[in-house]
């Protein structure tokens, strides 16, 4: 809604303030208290389950990468053993 200039808010006397605040309830610039309220804590309390994801989120990825850095060391030996068996079974398709 454009600016209404102040000279015309009270040329239109009480009326023309009643019909401003009416307008402005209308288009929803202006809330009651109790509705901004219950939207703030709507949004409070999405952020803090979101916060509360994250947190059981990075938990994860602590888990999972300290288990990847317990199978990493093992992965060259697990190379060598199947290379080695394929080297003995024949198949030399295997071998790098």
């Amino acid at each position: 809604m454009p600016d209404i200039p102040a000279a015309l808010l009270s040329s239109g006397g009480p009326v023309g303030v009643l019909l401003f605040v009416v307008a402005l309830v209308l288009t929803g610039r202006l809330v009651p208290r109790t509705v901004h309220e219950d939207r703030v804590r709507d949004k409070d309390d999405q952020i803090a389950h979101l916060r509360a994801t994250l947190a059981v989120r990075d938990e994860q990825v602590r888990v999972r990468d300290e288990q990847v850095q317990k199978l990493l060391p093992n992965t060259d030996l697990t190379v060598q053993l199947l290379q080695g068996l394929a080297r003995e079974a024949g198949r030399h398709d295997l071998e790098t």
